[in-house]
């Protein structure tokens, strides 16, 4: 009875491990993505960044979110996308999907359309397409400035949204971390 007990033992502690790594796996991945979400990023590129295969990084991923990494990639962007464009800053829908790292504006109109069953452009014209600023150049300049931060609460709203059940998932259109920036 002993020798199962120190066996139940060792594989508990062991998947502690692992899931201390996965948790700081995951942190270095955002840090990576936070700087380079406006690049061309694979999978292979995602999985250099963390030093492992992406065998290991697909599993990582299926494990902590039940979900590709590159599908997860996406969904973020258009979440972002949609942070964005819910600032009302008037950028032009070809300066928001470049921002957020889609290469082609019929790839990131059909992936927002099919994550919010709405097309981005309706969106910009439902919040009255241009931006409430006064000095919407200065605005646009301050968005390009801090875009890293607006990045980073962007992708920590969008990984709670993950953590809780579907049910649960918030609905606001701007985290709340965004609605706290000033531009």
């Amino acid at each position: 009875m002993l020798f199962i007990e120190n066996l139940a033992q060792a594989q508990a502690q062991a998947q502690n491990a692992s899931d201390a790594g996965t948790a700081k796996s995951l942190t270095d991945m955002e840090g990576y993505l936070i700087k380079n979400v406006g690049e061309d990023l694979s999978l292979d590129d995602l999985a250099l960044s963390l030093g492992i295969s992406k065998f290991a990084l697909t599993r990582l991923f299926h494990k902590r979110y039940g979900i590709a990494p590159m599908r997860w990639l996406w969904s973020f962007r258009a979440h972002l996308a949609k942070d964005v464009i819910s600032m009302q800053l008037g950028l032009p829908l070809m300066d928001v999907l470049t921002l957020c790292g889609f290469n082609s504006p019929q790839h990131f109109s059909r992936f927002f359309r099919k994550t919010f069953r709405q097309a981005p452009s309706k969106l910009m014209k439902e919040l009255g397409g241009q931006g409430l600023a006064k000095d919407l150049a200065k605005a646009r300049q301050d968005l390009y400035e801090r875009f890293d931060g607006i990045v980073s609460a962007s992708l920590r709203a969008y990984i709670e949204s993950y953590r809780l059940p579907a049910a649960a998932a918030p609905e606001s259109s701007v985290a709340p971390e965004l609605q706290a920036i000033e531009i």
